[in-house]
């Protein structure tokens, strides 16, 4: 059984390329892998190992004087979902494109799971906004939330007319693990939303599940950046697939990628039509890759969108 982490820290990092020279040593020596990106603004990873290693990281993560008390999101595999370890220096640590533009230090207000179940169960009077891209929101989401109107986390900046609706509005927002909200609160912010009106869930989707799980309101599955693509939050015999065949729209939400190399688009697809379109997302892609040199190389799992 292996364990991964997902966690982040927003804190002020003078030197990302000597953090992450030192962090990829410590991850070599210990045997772990993943993702983990180091910016001036923090650190944001996912990691995943044996029980035995994880402990180890957490405890080196606990007394480092940049990322003691994270917060680590915690769940199991059985497989290492990651095919390698990478540690990167980058300008943010999740891409707005308009890091200048905001006071990442003006955030939203974090609100703990147990409030927002509360507010959920309660019917409290309040937007509900997905920070994820929109093919997350397609296998799972909170009762009610809004569908994101950008394909990427990256687009929110051109997304705001769309938003507009609901400056006047109490406004939840909601992502994985909780850190694209901390960005997307502060762009809110920016753009003269009422500060008294931001929350974001602490800890996200994956803190909430760890809790509510079954007996909460998410329903579907949790999209995931590594090769286990979705973990279950419903994990009850009748719980309802959410997602629909992108050809036939019968329910379905395993994800594929489109086998059109100039394409690689991630869709959902069930079983017969992925084996009818030779798993292509389109008559289109079909032809196309009947050409050769057209198609891509086949691969253990879907090739995904990282960091998007």
């Amino acid at each position: 059984m292996y364990h991964i982490l997902l966690y982040y820290k927003l804190v002020t990092i003078q030197h990302p390329e000597t953090e992450v020279k030192m962090h990829k040593q410590v991850c070599k020596a210990l045997g772990l892998r993943g993702r983990i990106l180091i910016g001036k603004d923090g650190i944001n990873g996912t990691v995943g190992g044996s029980k035995n290693v994880t402990e180890l990281y957490t405890a080196y993560m606990d007394q480092h004087r940049l990322f003691k008390q994270i917060d680590f999101k915690e769940s199991t595999a059985e497989e290492n979902p990651f095919p390698k370890l990478s540690v990167k220096a980058r300008d943010e640590i999740i891409t707005t494109e308009e890091r200048e533009e905001f006071d990442l230090c003006r955030r939203g207000k974090h609100i703990d799971r147990d409030t927002f179940h509360e507010w959920l169960k309660n019917k409290e009077d309040m937007v509900i906004l997905d920070m994820r891209n929109d093919y997350e929101w397609e296998i799972g989401r909170f009762v009610g939330s809004v569908r994101p109107p950008m394909k990427y986390f990256r687009d929110l900046k051109d997304h705001f007319d769309f938003y507009e609706q609901f400056k006047d509005k109490k406004i939840v927002m909601f992502c994985t693990g909780g850190i694209r909200c901390e960005p997307a609160s502060a762009q809110f912010l920016s753009r003269g939303f009422d500060p008294n009106n931001i929350y974001q869930l602490e800890g996200g989707i994956v803190k909430y599940a760890e809790k509510y799980g079954s007996d909460g309101y998410y329903e579907g599955k949790c999209f995931v950046f590594d090769d286990r693509i979705a973990i279950p939050v419903d994990t009850s015999e009748d719980a309802p697939v959410i997602g629909n065949c992108a050809h036939c729209r019968v329910s379905d939400d395993t994800y594929r990628n489109c086998l059109n190399r100039h394409c690689n688009k991630l869709y959902l697809a069930c079983d017969a039509c992925n084996e009818a379109t030779e798993n292509t997302c389109s008559h289109a892609c079909l032809a196309i890759i009947s050409e050769p040199g057209n198609s891509r190389s086949p691969r253990r799992k879907v090739e995904l969108h990282r960091n998007k």
